[in-house]
Formats: structure tokens, C-alpha cells, sequence
């Protein structure tokens, strides 16, 4: 395979270094290790990365239907309800709300959403209008938030969505760049920038916006035009490194990227269904970045393994072991398969 190889052979390139790497079966059930390496705990099992693990097995189901792929999904399934002991949460509001996108993704365990969506619905703070980060924490960022609102959005609680968007779009916007910091802490802002919060706003925004996508006239066309935003200051923020996304490392890092490949790819494909100029215009905009990235993960894989960074080739050490790395590029690169159809005037 080479830099013309179509974007579906790349994206199932990636999905079978992944599972032949990392995962393991045990009878009806399977997880994967954390990391290929011989640092600390490379067995460990990660509840956030599983949650990531489970949504891009949904979308290669999606792009390349296979009955093997959707028994590995229900048995990943089973592993993720056995290491929770049923529960198929955590403490923590930002991993539960992860892993309720990946069940409404997956289209299984619809029990288990639904629960997840009480459990962020109850969460939520009517005092600061907002997702903390954790039971019990004085956090209150975008990657609870964000994913959060998508969850309670497709399970119906559209309001609640709503409040959580605005909660963001008046605390955590930075009014110097137009992206969004990562959060707010005893009245103190977290300056920091991330990949994965601007696309997962993004998906918020357009989850939000879709009656408005269908109908411009719709009042919820104010949601469409901050995902326009955000496109366009992503867009601005990559530009001086020709496009490419800002890395993280390895660690929860290794996912930020892709993250954002997967909501850019959603941007595309909804701001072309709208038909006005604009909306097309910000559409190739978001295909860009999504080929530009998939691009350089393409040209920096060595030995089936892609890189943590896209600005250089892969590592047979360090970050680049992480099973969140491989995920990351895994998910970009299905994110490129997806826009394969994509076509604006």
C-alpha cells in the first residue's frame, strides 16, 4: 500500500494492526492491552480508550459490514459490562459520556445508554450549569460537557443539551482564537487548547443543529453557525502547520486527534447536505484537514504502526506503542473513509 491506497483499505489497514496487536479473547468476551510496551502495567485494561475502541469498531461496521466484526462488537460489549460489574460507568463524567456515544453509535446495550443518560443528566449542576468533571470535583470542562451533551441530545433530552452548548459557548470560548479551552476550575480558566474538545463541540453543535441542517429557517440554525465557527477556527489554528492536527503524545493524548478527525468528517458531510455556498465552502474546508491528517498518519506508518505525532514516521517505542495512538489513527482514517461520497457544488 502506498500514499493512493483508497481511504477504506487504509482505514481496514488499520482496524486489523489494532485487533491483531492489541486485542484478546477470552471465551465470549474480549478487551484489548494498553499498550504494546514493556512500561508500566502494558496489560491494563482502560475503560476511556475501550469506550473509543467500541465506537470505530461501530463506524468500520458502518463502512465495511462484516459478521465477524459484529460478534468481536457484542463480545467487547460483554467485556466492558463484566469489568464494570454491569454497570457500564465510572466515576467519571467525561469517560461514561464517551462511552454512551460508542453504545448509540454501536446501536447495542441500549439499556446501558440509557442509564449512562440518566447518570449525566443527574449530574449536571443547576448551580454552574454544567457537567463536572467527576463525582465530587470542582472541575467543570469541555470533554464532560461536550460528549455529555451529544449523549442526553440523541436520548432525547434536548434542552439539557442545549443548556450545556451555551454553558460552553459563554465560559469556555476563547474570544482570541475562537476555539475552546478546556475548562474552569474554583472560578480559574484552564487556557489549554485540545484537539479532541473542538471536535467534540462540533458534534454537539451539529447534533443540536440538525433540524436547522434540513430546514435553514429553523431556529436552531445558531448551532449550525458555531460548528461553522469552530471549522473555520480550526482551520485558522492548523494553517501555519499546513493543516496538520497539534499532537498530544501518547496516553489519553494519543485519541485528541482523531477525535477531531471523526466530528470534522460529521462537519462535512452535514454543511454539504445544506446546499448554500458557505456551507460548502467550510465543507471542503473540513475534508481537507480530515485527508490532510489521514494523509500524514498514512505516510508516517512503519511496520503497521502510525505514529503519535503526524509530522514524523513510527516509533517502535515510546507513545507510539499505546493502544490510544493506534486508535487515534484508526479513527482518523475511517473518518477519511466516510467522506469517500462526500461531494460539494
Amino acid at each position: 500500500m502506498d500514499a493512493d491506497t483508497p481511504a477504506q483499505q487504509r482505514a481496514a489497514a488499520a482496524e486489523h494492526s489494532v485487533l491483531e496487536r492489541y486485542l484478546h479473547r477470552y471465551g465470549p468476551v474480549a478487551w484489548a492491552h494498553a499498550s504494546l510496551g514493556g512500561g508500566e502495567n502494558p496489560r491494563m485494561w482502560h475503560y476511556w480508550w475501550h469506550a473509543h475502541l467500541l465506537h470505530v469498531l461501530a463506524d468500520a461496521e458502518t463502512h465495511r459490514p462484516d459478521a465477524r466484526r459484529r460478534r468481536l462488537i457484542r463480545r467487547v460489549g460483554r467485556g466492558v459490562a463484566l469489568r464494570t460489574i454491569g454497570r457500564w460507568t465510572t466515576p467519571f463524567y467525561d469517560d461514561i459520556a464517551w462511552m454512551g456515544l460508542a453504545l448509540a453509535r454501536s446501536g447495542r446495550h441500549p439499556r446501558a445508554l440509557r442509564r449512562i443518560a440518566r447518570v449525566l443528566d443527574d449530574a449536571v449542576d443547576p448551580g454552574v450549569g454544567a457537567l463536572a468533571w467527576s463525582v465530587d470535583s470542582e472541575l467543570y470542562n469541555a470533554p464532560a460537557n461536550a460528549p455529555g451533551g451529544m449523549v442526553l441530545a440523541v436520548t432525547g433530552r434536548r434542552t439539557e443539551a442545549a443548556g450545556l452548548a451555551a454553558w460552553m459557548a459563554s465560559v469556555l470560548d476563547d474570544p482570541a482564537t475562537g476555539l475552546v479551552r478546556d475548562g474552569i476550575e474554583h472560578g480559574v480558566t484552564r487556557p489549554e487548547l485540545w484537539t479532541y474538545n473542538q471536535g467534540a463541540v462540533i458534534g454537539l453543535e451539529l447534533v443540536l443543529g440538525e433540524p436547522a441542517l434540513a430546514d435553514p429557517a429553523h431556529e436552531a440554525g445558531s448551532h449550525v453557525e458555531r460548528a461553522r465557527a469552530l471549522v473555520r477556527a480550526v482551520e485558522r489554528w492548523c494553517s501555519a502547520d499546513d493543516g496538520l492536527f497539534p499532537g498530544a503524545g501518547g496516553g489519553d493524548g494519543g485519541l485528541f486527534a482523531g477525535i477531531l478527525a471523526r466530528y470534522l468528517a460529521q462537519a462535512a458531510r452535514d454543511l454539504a447536505e445544506r446546499g448554500d455556498a458557505e456551507g460548502d465552502a467550510l465543507s471542503r474546508t473540513a475534508r481537507r484537514l480530515v485527508q490532510r491528517n489521514a494523509d500524514a498518519l498514512w505516510e508516517g506508518r512503519r511496520d503497521g504502526l502510525f505514529p503519535a505525532d503526524p509530522r514524523r514516521p513510527a516509533r517502535s517505542e515510546g507513545d507510539d506503542l499505546d493502544l490510544s495512538v493506534q486508535l487515534g489513527a484508526w479513527i482518523t482514517f475511517e473518518a477519511a473513509a466516510g467522506l469517500e461520497r462526500v461531494v460539494t457544488s
